[in-house]
């Protein structure tokens, strides 16, 4: 650079210089190997150095002086052509130190050779200033002079960017000590600094006056990326230290950090280790038990689920919801619900019934299963109820009278929760759970719908489902979006709590997806004496570093382990990560699918197991479907908790009934037949109660008969068609009936034994 004496002859600068000033805030002059070698000479004259520097305080005064001033140390007499340069090494975040005054300084603008003489940067003697790494003054506490303490902020090589460096505080101390104040690391060196370190510290000044100058670098608290081994900024031969592995015994333990295991701006990642004496035990305190007397039969498991309480529930609301229909102003007077007859709960089971047989016999409207037509004819279901009844006991099905604003599930409400309590009354599960989500098909519109694309049923109203690996259902709770109690931050965390809080500190296990699994929530049961295992997402918070950015082969696993937390990452065909509380970094044998013998993680072996039990009651209720299309949703959400009830009467069935255990269509068939008995049967009872006797018609009636001239009125019996002959499609007239009979059919004697037998 081309710098003048004097005072610049124009005040004024023209704004492309200005911005090309700024732009040049953070450049350097001269590469590593011009600083390491003008080092070099500094140390050979530090006696001459002393001669012509003066003191401490004169070294800042050059470098702290405002812009008009000019920075440029007197000539040196044996190495006056040779220009001075500084290059510094980026240290750890520093802290404040109270005792001491601190200056900050940061980059300045780099000047063109035009602009140096303009701006007044030059000595009152004429001489050059110094070409150097510019720092820009930046004063925290005022500038300060004459004191025994004094900093340098320098740019971090640390950060992420280069052109975003954190600053760095270098102090100089008169104590003749070099040493790292930091809470992590604090060593005393040897006086002879520039020796012992000339290629680890950087060009910084040296009290020329003192016979043993001294360095001391504040380290913060504050924990930063690790040094990346790519920079281009960074010394080389801090690089050569680095890679090769030595140690130098005066120099801090994180100087050798590498990238995996660098610390991390969390506080988990810090301490991660693989040794697994962390993992705590737990014992599981509960037994798999069925709380009431076990079911004789399937009616007897289905009435376990829905009991009198539920249908006393539906009878009562239904018929309220009835008259409000009925009453409504856009109701015609002769509408069908203007003729409404109160339900009854036997009414009910029958609708129940009638409802679940839809699903054994799939047709594509409610319609189609009264019809007459010799390809739709199903007598049973005309038999049991007529299909103007059927759907208007599905138009007025309702749970509840009490509206809510704030409460989106108000309408299901009751269901929903007497589901949950009466498996929580009657059912203790085993050690493993597991937690997912489920979906009930759902186009319309409606403000909590959902999208999951994995799912068979991508939109829809999603169900947070805690279930066995067996598909019994535990507890299930309706996703209601912004107004729902576990809505808002940590959502992941409070479902899992909130299924979980009668199952708590039991010891159970609990297996997730990655949607739920993280470090925090993992510590958190922990706590609550309950396992949890699971995949895990890469970004999730409290990661360790380490386990993101080591490279496996196929088959590898690596385990990291802090406070009984254990996250592992294994390869099979792609990388899968994965979180445990239970099971260490053992690996175990398992048969694939194909029957070939694999290698696996004990953690994602069981996670397979025993992960399933939502998906499984998912694929149960998708054999025999019962939903149909309708306007009103919490009526879709009624008929499946309908079908959920009665596959988990089937698995308590199964598990603790005496009798041999049932497939789902055997057990929804010996159900179907209680619900739905048969008619004939139920006449023939009816028939054997009553005593029935045969009977001579009253009814009479007056005839006139003309004999020749001769008229005679004769009285005679009304004959009736004899009913058992009629079926045989014989015409018999008979003057006998059975009162006892509907309708006081005829009968003749024959026919009357064997409809009465």
């Amino acid at each position: 650079m081309d710098n003048k004496a004097g005072p610049s002859g124009s005040k004024s600068t023209s704004s492309s210089r200005k911005k090309r000033r700024q732009s040049d805030d953070y450049e350097s002059d001269y590469s590593d190997e011009d600083v390491y070698s003008q080092r070099a000479d500094e140390d050979s004259s530090s006696s001459e150095d002393s001669s012509s520097c003066g003191s401490d305080d004169s070294i800042f005064d050059t470098r702290l002086k405002q812009k008009t001033t000019s920075r440029v140390p007197p000539a040196q007499p044996s190495r006056s052509s040779a220009p001075k340069t500084t290059s510094h090494i980026p240290l750890a975040q520093p802290s404040r130190s109270p005792a001491s005054k601190t200056v900050s300084c940061v980059p300045p603008p780099q000047p063109s050779s035009s602009s140096a003489s303009k701006r007044g940067l030059c000595e009152s003697d004429g001489r050059a200033i110094i070409q150097c790494k510019r720092l820009r003054p930046s004063f925290r506490d005022g500038p300060t002079r004459n004191n025994s303490t004094q900093s340098l902020k320098l740019p971090d090589l640390n950060s992420s960017s280069a052109s975003k460096s954190a600053p760095r505080l270098l102090e100089f101390d008169g104590d003749g000590s070099f040493e790292f104040n930091s809470e992590i690391d604090c060593r005393p060196t040897s006086p002879n600094i520039v020796q012992d370190y000339g290629d680890f510290l950087p060009d910084i000044p040296i009290n020329p006056t003192s016979s043993t100058p001294s360095v001391s670098l504040l380290r913060s608290d504050a924990i930063t990326p690790n040094l990346s081994p790519e920079r281009d900024d960074v010394s080389p031969s801090i690089m050569a230290v680095r890679r090769s592995g030595s140690r130098t015994p005066d120099l801090p333990d994180d100087f050798y950090l590498s990238p995996n295991n660098s610390p991390s701006g969390q506080g988990a990642t810090t301490t991660w280790s693989s040794d697994p004496s962390s993992m705590k035990s737990l014992e599981f305190t509960k037994e798999q038990e069925l709380l009431v007397p076990p079911p004789t039969d399937p009616y007897e498991a289905f009435r376990l689920m829905i009991d009198d309480e539920l249908l006393d529930l539906i009878v009562r609301e239904t018929n309220a919801n009835a008259i409000r229909v009925g009453n409504a102003q856009n109701v015609k007077q002769n509408s069908r619900i203007k003729s409404w007859k109160d339900l009854t709960k036997e009414e009910l089971l029958t609708f129940l019934g009638l409802l679940l047989h839809t699903g054994t016999i799939r047709l594509n409207r409610l319609s189609d299963y009264w019809k007459r037509h010799y390809l739709f004819n199903i007598p049973c279901f005309g038999q049991f109820m007529s299909r103007n009844r059927f759907l208007l006991i599905l138009r007025c099905l309702h749970f509840t009278s009490v509206t809510s604003e704030e409460d989106r599930l108000n309408k299901i409400r009751p269901f929903m929760d007497h589901f949950n309590n009466k498996m929580k009354t009657i059912y203790c599960p085993g050690k493993e759970l597991s937690l997912d989500e489920s979906m009930v098909l759902w186009r319309g519109r409606l403000l909590f719908r959902q999208y999951i694309k994995n799912k068979r049923h991508k939109y829809g109203i999603k169900l947070y489902v805690l279930a066995e690996p067996d598909g019994t259902v535990l507890k299930f709770q309706v996703y209601a979006s912004a107004n729902d109690e576990t809505s808002g931050q940590g959502h992941s965390s409070k479902i899992v709590f909130k299924l979980l809080e009668e199952r708590l500190d039991c010891g159970h296990h609990v297996y997730m997806d990655n949607y739920y699994n993280s470090y925090g929530l993992a510590v958190k049961l922990l706590d609550r004496q309950t396992y949890c295992t699971g995949t895990l997402r890469k970004n999730r918070k409290d990661n360790p570093v380490e386990i993101g950015s080591v490279s496996l082969e196929k088959g590898e696993n690596k385990s990291l382990f802090l406070n009984g937390v254990h996250v592992g990452k294994w390869r099979d065909k792609r990388y899968v990560l994965y979180i445990s509380t239970e099971h260490g970094s053992e690996m175990m044998e398992t048969t694939s699918k194909r029957g070939s013998i694999v290698v696996k993680p004990m953690a994602i072996v069981h996670y397979n197991n025993f992960m399933s039990g939502v998906d499984l009651q998912d694929q149960m209720l998708a054999y025999y479907p019962v939903q149909r299309k309708t306007l009103r949703w919490y009526k879709k959400l009624f008929v499946h908790m309908l079908q959920m009830s009665l596959t988990n009467a089937l698995h308590l069935y199964n598990t603790f009934s005496a009798n041999d255990k049932l497939n789902l269509y055997d057990f929804r068939m010996k159900i179907l037949e209680k619900l739905l008995p048969d008619p004939n049967d139920v006449n023939r009872r009816n028939v054997l109660k009553v005593k029935h006797e045969l009977t001579k018609i009253e009814k009479t009636r007056t005839r006139v008969k003309t004999v020749g001239r001769v008229t005679k009125q004769t009285i005679e019996v009304v004959r009736k068609e004899c009913k058992g002959c009629k079926s045989q499609k014989k015409r018999v007239q008979t003057i006998y009936e059975c009162k006892q009979c509907e309708g006081s059919p005829g009968f003749c004697t024959k026919c009357f034994c064997l409809a009465h037998s």
